[in-house]
């Protein structure tokens, strides 16, 4: 389907548990928060790529990054998930299987990133960031691509689809935000 729409809400929840503002120029602030909802199957879907590169420096926490590999296996242990479909109602995507992977980690390090410390992914490179506590980031797209993003399930673990990114109203996600900022 190739629909690249963003999310028209400068605000808003990302399933994979923050907080994510629109900025200019490509930017984006993310904010982690403990008690932020998370889609259903998260502990299963955390793996995921993006369409775009990007540097992400931290601003507030202690960024936790993971790298992946992701190969394509007719009996592999996990399901790649296309986010290639419209945008519901609830703001996410909608999003389809596409076939059985396995995934190894790409090193035996996570990388762990202070205030004032940057990382780039390159586009379609797998990752996690499977944060603890608060976290805010400072997210720059550096390559925006034409091909579609992906998550990665646990085969057998049905996708959540009806993860409601407007679940929360603004006011409140501002509050998350504010307070994120004074840590």
């Amino acid at each position: 389907m190739q629909d690249f729409t963003p999310t028209k809400e400068q605000i808003s929840l990302h399933g994979l548990g923050f907080i994510q503002i629109v900025l200019p120029a490509g930017r984006r602030l993310h904010v982690w928060h403990p008690d932020l909802p998370r889609r259903k199957c998260y502990e299963h879907s955390s793996i995921h790529n993006h369409r775009f590169s990007f540097q992400s420096t931290v601003l507030v926490g202690h960024q936790v990054n993971r790298r992946f590999h992701v190969v394509m296996h007719p009996e592999g242990t996990h399901e790649a998930i296309s986010h290639d479909g419209p945008r519901s109602a609830k703001g996410g995507r909608i999003s389809f299987p596409v076939g059985r992977v396995n995934v190894v980690p790409k090193t035996d390090t996570t990388e762990i990133y202070g205030p004032g410390q940057s990382y780039t992914m390159a586009a379609l490179e797998y990752h996690d960031t499977p944060n603890a506590g608060v976290v805010v980031t400072l997210m720059e797209k550096l390559h925006e691509g034409r091909i579609h993003a992906n998550s990665i399930i646990r085969a057998g673990v049905m996708f959540d689809q009806g993860f409601d990114r407007y679940q929360l109203p603004p006011e409140r996600l501002w509050q998350f935000v504010t307070d994120a900022l004074k840590a």
